[in-house]
């Protein structure tokens, strides 16, 4: 029958765990028994969240994985730059090479028969394109599509920016006149996003504006939330008696001001009444600065520069001030009622957090710092009124609360496409 069929999750990094954990957790307590299917080379066999997910009932791993896709992703270390443009010209299926390519040695049947042989019957992807993430991927996608599979690309992060050209990249083009291509991300039956902001933002490049919807926020639905802070592993340091201030970094092409921010941090690791931790970006490869050698050149006060080794929830529990660039995790601040300061002079993009009034906004590194004095010496801050706004539009797409994870469900099992005006 077509209820009992499957749902397969395409896991490729920590950040799409992040996001696709939830969801996978439903159908596990549902005893659907999803497939998990890893094409790249993500070590998810310690990673605390596949370990819960695998405590929680059936749920079957599989590896498939895309060498030469792999291989470009860590091309610093293993390839040429010969072997980047053949992979690049090779997987551009528009140009003669790539065309041939297809024509000649692009074949679907394995993809088909894992589909078919486990009864799978809607396939979560993550944001982007079918093409974008390797060849394999691309077969899976394209095997679904021709057995009448639903295809749904879900989020691999969160995007609290109210304008569209996000990043360096964006603007370039913007600056040609060229508005980024978006048409295949309409292949997909479903293009979902959290809010109903981004969601027009999209749809204005040229998203389709039916299959382009808002179901609200898997990662930060409070009820996952909290348990992701338990289960996650515990962050200490030991004999640290001051107050404790995490600096959350983002990626840096997201016009970020990324040497301001270095000063930014040597102002405040000098701040002698404080501990310092500061957090690279979660998405590897996306840093900045050299994190080994950037803490010789911070002050006394920090005491921990980590990557993905320690866990942002861990931390913001951690922490009793959280300084959040341009990332998403300032949600999670709000949802454990942290003290959450964004300095919005650190980037020019606008962002929910100063547009709902959600966190305190400083306008330079005098008025940071005096933050941080003023709570590290007891001053009492509430958070601010405009935090429940904010939930409201990312993790409820704008509406009043529902079970997030059991709406991301039903639309998954759903025979039909619910296809509509409305979004809701």
């Amino acid at each position: 029958m077509y209820k009992s069929r499957r749902a397969v999750f395409f896991i490729r990094s920590y950040n799409d765990t992040d996001h696709f954990s939830p969801l996978i957790a439903e159908f596990i307590v549902r005893d659907e028994n999803p497939l998990i299917i890893i094409y790249t080379d993500f070590k998810y066999e310690n990673d605390y969240r596949f370990n819960y997910l695998m405590s929680l009932g059936r749920v079957e791993i599989i590896r498939d994985i895309d060498l030469d896709f792999v291989n470009y992703l860590n091309k610093k270390k293993l390839f040429s730059r010969l072997l980047d443009k053949f992979y690049l010209i090779k997987r551009n299926r528009k140009n003669l090479i790539g065309k041939l390519y297809r024509k000649f040695f692009f074949n679907c049947k394995k993809q088909v028969d894992v589909l078919r042989d486990k009864n799978i019957g809607v396939c979560a992807f993550e944001w982007g394109t079918p093409f974008e993430r390797g060849a394999i991927l691309e077969k899976y996608f394209f095997a679904a599509k021709g057995m009448g599979i639903t295809t749904i690309a879900i989020p691999h992060g969160c995007n609290i920016f109210l304008n569209s050209d996000v990043t360096v990249g964006y603007r370039k083009l913007m600056e040609k006149g060229i508005i980024p291509e978006k048409s295949d991300s309409s292949l997909f039956d479903y293009y979902i996003l959290q809010n109903p902001i981004r969601r027009d933002g999209w749809i204005k490049w040229g998203l389709d504006p039916i299959k382009t919807q808002a179901w609200g926020s898997l990662r930060f639905y409070p009820g996952w939330a909290d348990k992701n802070k338990k289960i996650c592993p515990e962050f200490k340091l030991e004999n640290i008696n001051k107050t404790k201030v995490v600096f959350m970094q983002f990626q840096k092409e997201y016009n970020i001001f990324n040497n301001q921010i270095f000063e930014t941090l040597k102002k405040i690791s000098s701040i002698k009444d404080i501990s310092l931790v500061v957090k690279d970006a979660t998405r590897e490869g996306k840093e900045y600065y050299d994190k080994n050698k950037a803490s010789g050149l911070l002050g006394e006060s920090l005491v921990g520069w980590y990557g993905n080794d320690v866990h942002s929830p861990a931390l913001v529990e951690w922490a009793d001030i959280v300084i959040v660039i341009g990332g998403s995790i300032g949600i999670e601040a709000i949802l454990q009622n942290k003290f959450l300061v964004y300095p919005t002079y650190l980037n020019n993009n606008s962002t929910l957090y100063e547009y709902f009034d959600a966190c305190y906004c400083p306008k330079n590194d005098s008025e940071l710092v005096k933050l941080i004095n003023d709570k590290s010496n007891g001053k009492n801050f509430p958070q601010k009124n405009g935090a429940n706004d904010l939930l409201k539009e990312i993790v409820y797409a704008g509406n009043e609360t529902f079970d997030v994870p059991q709406k991301y469900y039903e639309k998954f099992k759903s025979i039909n496409l619910k296809y509509s005006k409305i979004i809701n």
